[in-house]
């Protein structure tokens, strides 16, 4: 991509935003480049919202954040927009990506893009796949704990309150190598003789308090050292802190951002063109997806005036979790057990979409939503309780403008091929979701334009035995690559009794009852996942892709697997033979007579998902390029 000189203004150029959509003041911008066809405007939305509308009562601490004259809350954030020049070329509908610790995920997901400049007028675009399909692409910050020029930042204001704070730490090595870890929130009072430093070896287990004099705070209150180091384990520093960030004020920047795309007027920045913003669809990956889940469950997808903001959502690779983003003390960077991130309040109920809608339909703002899973979704992120009875008996039924694809065999994180180990005991799964995703984009917009039904919902059901307990999954014995015998557990968590109505926490670390039924996908003979959307890796395989792999060194008392990564092992993958060995490849040739045999069936794979709308016909060459490649490098 040329990128030209990033046209700046002498100072900044405030602009207004006109009166229409008064929770969004002004947006100041920044930059504006020329990229090819395509106009690129960097800047910063300015927002005040008032904390006695109805809606705004879902932000924990609102009414305890400082207020301008007019009594409403002040808060502000980075933006990017990258659309087409000429507006003919637009397709009518936004992409509005919630950005992921100040950083897109569509942009690597679905176009290739690569590097990892934090700075927006630096981001790369790959192939550029949304805005040639005529997509207005905007990203918006939201995350309070974002540094300044680490992508996307947002301000809001603190409340002056007090309150306990739990921060952990996790050492994966020994010996001491660290000895200071930052907080994320500071203490009150350097000094506090009540503050605890805990050590454990398991989640649920009782944690060792460590002698007041082995460790203390910084000056400042923002740090905490421990005299000889940590070890291997679980550390959590518990003491009172001040002045928590509002941190839900981030859901309203983007309910207003984007109520103003869709409602702001003709003359309004941005809007020099109403025709290209005829449809919102918010997207989320990971974070953000868990994010985009809390923000229906809260009941944002409906603004100030009541009116309907996002057409559709596009949450991938959240699995059952919402986030550690609208209460007292937020902590949005962290993101459950799976990651270490100890007992956060993320995977709360309610789980399935009878619950998480529940405000959205009462207010007739019930986005399409598309959801989609890779196989780590299960295994590390409580997928299941998405779309099963608390017991884990029966499935439970999707809302009816909902739809479910499990990517079968993909991981959360991809790794790269050649595939590597990279600190793992297994080699990492490379298996791409990018194909799949790219055609759903375009289903879920065409649902939402023209009322086109979208390919039916692909995921495992206990009615069809594809979706069980762990120690159920029919894994192939003789593997080079064993089977785990546990797995991150989710419990139903009590943070006190102010956390559900006004998300005050006094319970640090909360009291655990009991752990919740998470299901696997069911295996096939190979050890690939059953049920879902085959991808061309999995429907003709080489070998077997998992959602879970095994950090090294390993943590079992954590139940910790390998966070959010999976696992390859060609074929064969019995202890009697090593990787890349010519029994190896032979084992490869027998089920596949020849590199053309394995190539014709993966172009038949390929003419499937394509038939079903669930891949491109301009992507079949890529796909079978990239299939070509797999068989000569393992082979």
């Amino acid at each position: 991509m040329r990128a030209l000189h990033l046209a700046r203004a002498a100072g900044l150029l405030a602009l207004l935003c006109g009166v229409a959509a008064a929770e969004l003041q002004r947006i100041e911008i920044r930059g504006r480049e020329e990229v090819g066809p395509y106009e690129r405007i960097v800047g910063r939305a300015y927002f005040s919202t008032d904390p006695r509308i109805g809606v705004n009562q879902a932000i924990a601490d609102i009414a305890l954040a400082p207020a301008n004259s007019e009594g409403r809350v002040e808060f502000s954030s980075d933006l990017l927009v990258v659309r087409p020049k000429e507006p003919g070329k637009s397709r009518g509908a936004v992409f509005l990506e919630v950005v992921n610790r100040g950083g897109p995920q569509s942009l690597f997901l679905l176009s290739g893009a690569r590097g990892g400049d934090p700075a927006p007028e630096r981001w790369d675009f790959g192939d550029r796949f949304l805005l040639e399909q005529g997509f207005t692409m905007a990203f918006l910050g939201w995350q309070f704990d974002v540094p300044e020029g680490s992508g996307l930042s947002f301000r809001a204001p603190a409340a002056p309150v007090k309150g306990v704070v739990r921060q952990s730490y996790v050492e994966f090595g020994s010996g001491g190598r660290h000895n200071t870890i930052r907080l994320s929130y500071c203490a009150a009072d350097p000094e506090e003789k009540t503050a605890r430093l805990t050590f454990r070896l398991r989640i649920d287990g009782p944690g060792s308090v460590l002698d007041r004099q082995q460790w203390h705070f910084g000056k400042d209150g923002c740090t905490v050292t421990l005299r000889g180091g940590f070890d291997a384990g679980l550390y959590e520093a518990i003491y009172q802190a001040k002045d928590p960030v509002v941190a839900g004020l981030g859901m309203a920047a983007i309910r207003d951002f984007a109520s103003y795309l869709k409602y702001g007027g003709k003359t309004g920045v941005l809007r020099e063109d109403p025709h290209s913003l005829e449809r919102l669809i918010g997207y989320g990956y990971s974070q953000s997806g868990r994010f985009l889940r809390q923000f229906v469950r809260d009941g944002f997808n409906q603004d100030e005036r009541g009116r309907a903001v996002f057409d559709g959502l596009f949450i991938s690779s959240a699995g059952a979790g919402g986030g550690s983003f609208n209460h007292r003390f937020a902590l949005p960077g962290e993101a459950g057990n799976s990651v270490l991130s100890i007992l956060r309040p993320v995977d709360l109920p309610p789980f399935t979409d009878n619950g998480l809608l529940a405000k959205a339909e009462a207010a007739h703002a019930t986005p399409r939503i598309f959801y989609t899973f890779t196989s780590t979704e299960y295994w590390a992120r409580a997928g299941s309780l998405t779309h099963t009875t608390p017991d884990g008996r029966a499935d439970v039924p999707l809302g009816a403008r909902s739809r479910l694809y499990f990517l079968a065999g993909t991981a959360h994180a991809s790794g790269p091929f050649p595939p590597v180990r990279a600190g793992h005991k297994q080699l990492l799964n490379f298996a791409e979701q990018a194909w799949v995703t790219r055609a759903l984009v375009l289903d879920l917009d065409a649902w939402i334009k023209s009322g086109v039904e979208p390919p039916v919902s692909r995921y495992p059901t206990v009615k069809k035995a594809e979706l069980v307990a762990r120690e159920s999954v029919r894994f192939p014995k003789n593997q080079a690559i064993a089977f785990p015998d546990y797995m991150p557990e989710v419990w139903r968590m009590d943070y006190g009794p102010e956390f559900p109505a006004k998300g005050i926490i006094a319970n640090e670390p909360p009291v655990l009852g009991q752990t919740l039924t998470v299901l696997v996908p069911q295996v096939d003979a190979d050890g690939n996942d059953l049920g879902g959307v085959r991808l061309p890796e999995i429907a003709v395989p080489l070998g077997t892709f998992t959602g879970w792999n095994v950090q090294l060194p390993q943590m079992a008392g954590l139940h910790f697997l390998a966070g959010l990564v999976g696992s390859f092992a060609p074929f064969p993958r019995t202890r009697e033979h090593r990787e890349g060995t010519a029994d190896a490849r032979q084992a490869i040739r027998e089920r596949y007579a020849t590199r053309q045999d394995y190539l014709d069936r993966v172009q038949q794979a390929i003419q499937d998902l394509v038939r079903q709308r669930l891949m491109l016909a301009d992507d079949v060459t890529a796909v079978l390029r990239r299939a070509a490649a797999m068989w000569d490098g393992l082979l």
